[in-house]
């Protein structure tokens, strides 16, 4: 964080958080064995090899969707890993986590005012809640 200037900021703090949870993430999938590695060297999402998802290829999740906040599409802060199925079943849902995560952005400035008042209009509701 410190080579790009978000050292000891906001921004950096919730962009390490997310990596670190990724990385684990990816680690507990079974994703990052020889073969899982040399996929993502070469821009492939690996195959999950561990649990319930066994056989499904990792992909990289929008927490706040990308259809309700475009300027977050490569924001690192707001991707999570997680299998296919999952992402395809969660769609462009906004709930409690994506209002939380929507606070916290935006309180770090990744999120521009339009999004963040666009992501509080699209609640899910519901969604979120079980």
């Amino acid at each position: 964080m410190d080579a790009i200037g978000w050292g000891g900021t906001l921004k950096g703090q919730l962009t390490a958080v997310a990596m670190t949870r990724n990385r684990t993430i990816a680690e507990r999938l079974g994703c990052l064995d020889a073969e899982g590695m040399e996929n993502l060297r070469r821009g492939k999402a690996p195959t999950i090899t561990r649990g319930p998802y066994t056989g499904e290829k990792l992909t990289v999740d929008h927490i706040i969707p990308r259809a309700i906040a475009p300027t977050l599409d490569k924001v690192l802060a707001n991707l999570e890993l997680m299998p296919h199925s999952l992402n395809i079943r969660k769609g462009a849902k906004v709930g409690q986590r994506q209002l939380d995560v929507a606070n916290k952005l935006q309180a770090a400035g990744l999120l521009t005012a339009e999004d963040y008042a666009a992501i509080h209009q699209r609640q899910t509701p519901g969604y979120g809640e079980d």
